[in-house]
């Protein structure tokens, strides 16, 4: 009896499957044939295989995908189980593409979520689409959001260390079909034929259920985005503004090769424009910027700097005899300059690569890149105070811009720090590799980079000197706090007890809001808090006789940089990352720490916003490779 009504659960929550979707089933020897030849090819290619994890790591991937295609298995499924092994080498020019017929079918039939979202605060913002923007998705056809997030998140690219891209990219990534959620939710869960959402509005008690249609590709990418258009170019990919004497220049992509422009006198029309105004501070906003062409790049640096400057100091590749791989690869430029040059273009390094020797010339992307270039006369120039606003949609491309900017002039970034590689990518041209049984392609870099910068931190991108973390408050206030802070720049010292001590004062009256931890479901109370100076008391109504009282006390260290919280036989002391007062009287704290949860060490992230009559108190946390999930949140307002 136990059993049947178990089975029914099941196949209650499991979502409707959409049964036109292609997705052809493999024999074994195809699924191995395949793996084989992917394998072959990343081994004999790839300079950066063994970059980020051990060769031993890297074979347990290749074990683990072998196994999986010894048996019986649809594309989807050898799709996902590649994007897992090739995302484990942590390189984000590396990752599979669904085979022409199951992406041409997504472009026009209903398979995609009716909505945009964003993970802020670790929750799923919507931002646009058939749900109320603002709303929090808390579950999707029967499946709670955090173990949705945490069944994507190992199928996500990104580069060594740099997996603050993991929230960015589930819901934004223009190198696939729209989001790695949309990308691999087939492969994962199926393609379903109706989705059911349960939302609610943050800081209510009640949930709220939506039975909603899936939508083609085409018409998502119709959606308001949340940060820019679904593949911008760099020609349409710029916005500028100008306020007193600081202007904004917003760079969405550097990507320049589909409807190229001369980037230097394109970007030329906005320094002119900022000459003749007079700017003296300009906030350069690459947030969104993945990266792209080496050209926009130079150009800036010859509007930015005023000495000579080289980006790239070495381009070396794994091998330049590719047997009969060339086949199977799909690539752009002159094959036989590719697949055979000489070899006298190459010489060998210590690293057991082959550094292709600078031809002096701009004969491609990657040349340009190794030879020197020269400022633009001072008249062109902006020479006034620079400050560039970064973030973990910055990827390679965009973080090397970022560092050898910090590297030779005086700029601030302000924001969250980068993805990407500063020490230089595992890109160069890049081998579209045809599976021929599934027509899965893998994406495979020819080059490593390496960048001519002085200071770096290997494996990561760029720090931000002022963070500035994205907050709920912002989000439903249409703040820019980036912006706000890099324009107030320097800012005023807070007086951290003080501030926070007005910040929670008073008897509130809300939710707490909460992921169990036994099933990850979430669970909403009423609650009720007074602070007395950093003394705060919370009253929680668990249902009829089950009042819950708890306490804790709130402290800074002597130097200010850490926020310590006791509370019961509890303490932990975690570093500030972020305080300070908005111009209209927000607060804003973030701290961050470690804790353990279910016997795990956990990445915390603690979030204190008074925004008005708001209090809202967020804890997040996450483990290495996952993106931060809301815990639990409190959402306060003065009590009556």
């Amino acid at each position: 009896m136990i059993r049947t009504a178990l089975l029914a659960a099941l196949l209650a929550s499991a979502p409707a499957i959409a049964a036109d979707m292609p997705n052809p089933m493999l024999t074994p020897a195809q699924a191995s044939s395949d793996v084989a030849l992917m394998r072959r090819a990343l081994e004999t290619i790839h300079p950066g295989l063994y970059r980020y994890v051990s060769k031993a790591q890297v074979d347990a991937s290749f074990a683990r995908l072998e196994a999986q295609a010894r048996q019986p298995i649809g594309t989807l499924a050898l799709h996902r189980e590649i994007a897992r092994m090739v995302a484990s080498i942590h390189c984000d020019h590396s990752k599979p593409e669904l085979p022409d017929a199951i992406a041409e079918w997504r472009q026009t039939n209903a398979s995609h979520l009716p909505l945009r979202f964003k993970l802020i605060e670790g929750r799923m913002i919507v931002v646009s689409g058939a749900l109320p923007k603002g709303a929090e998705i808390t579950a999707i056809n029967g499946r709670q959001v955090s173990q949705i997030l945490n069944a994507v998140a190992p199928l996500v690219a990104y580069d060594g260390e740099t997996d603050q891209a993991i929230a960015v990219k589930i819901a934004d990534d223009s190198d696939l079909g729209g989001s790695d959620l949309e990308e691999y939710w087939p492969g994962l869960f199926g393609a379903p034929s109706q989705w059911d959402i349960a939302w609610k509005v943050p800081g209510e008690a009640a949930a709220k259920t939506s039975q909603l249609a899936p939508i083609s590709f085409d018409q998502w990418t119709q959606l308001d985005a949340p940060d820019g258009k679904y593949r911008n170019e760099f020609y349409n990919g710029i916005t500028w503004r100008m306020a007193g004497k600081t202007a904004r220049l917003k760079i969405d992509t550097f990507v320049n090769y589909r409807n190229p422009v001369a980037a230097t006198p394109y970007l030329s029309g906005f320094f002119n424009a900022m000459k003749a105004a007079g700017t003296e501070h300009l906030v350069l906003d690459l947030r969104n910027n993945g990266g792209g062409s080496t050209d926009p790049t130079i150009a800036l640096g010859r509007h930015l700097l005023d000495t000579p400057f080289k980006l790239t100091t070495s381009i070396r590749a794994k091998t330049i005899r590719f047997g009969d791989l060339p086949k199977h690869i799909e690539t752009w430029g002159d094959r036989e300059a590719q697949f055979n040059p000489p070899e006298s273009a190459y010489r060998r390094t210590g690293d057991s690569l082959l550094e292709r020797i600078p031809t002096g010339t701009d004969e491609s992307d990657d040349d340009d890149s190794t030879i020197e270039h020269q400022p633009l006369p001072v008249t062109q120039r902006f020479t006034g105070r620079l400050t560039v606003l970064t973030g973990p949609q910055n990827g390679s491309g965009a973080t090397m811009t970022i560092a050898w900017l910090k590297d030779r002039r005086d700029v601030t970034l302000v924001g969250e720090d980068t993805s990407g590689s500063a020490e230089g990518p595992t890109a160069g041209n890049i081998f579209n590799l045809g599976l021929p049984e599934s027509h899965i392609r893998v994406r495979v870099p020819q080059f490593r980079s390496f960048t001519n910068i002085k200071q770096f931190t290997p494996r990561r991108g760029m720090k931000a000197d002022v963070q500035v973390v994205p907050t709920l408050a912002d989000f439903e206030a249409g703040r820019d706090r980036a912006v706000e802070v890099a324009r107030s720049l320097p800012a005023p010292p807070v007086d951290a007890a003080a501030t926070l001590t007005a910040a929670l004062a008073g008897n509130w009256a809300g939710t707490l809001d909460y992921r169990d931890y036994g099933n990850d479901s979430r669970v909403t109370l009423p609650t009720l808090m007074s602070a007395n100076g950093l003394s705060i008391a919370w009253t929680f109504d668990d249902g009829p006789g089950k009042t819950v009282r708890y306490g804790e006390n709130w402290s800074f260290t002597p130097d200010g940089k850490s926020l310590v919280i006791k509370g019961g036989k509890s303490s932990e002391t975690m570093a500030i990352a972020e305080f300070r007062r908005g111009a209209n009287g927000s607060v804003t704290l973030v701290a961050d720490g470690s804790g353990e949860e279910n016997g795990r060490k956990v990445m915390v992230l603690e979030i204190l916003t008074r925004d008005g009559p708001v209090l809202r108190l967020t804890r997040m946390s996450r483990t290495a490779g996952q993106p931060f999930i809301m815990r639990h949140s409190y959402q306060l307002r003065p009590a009556a």
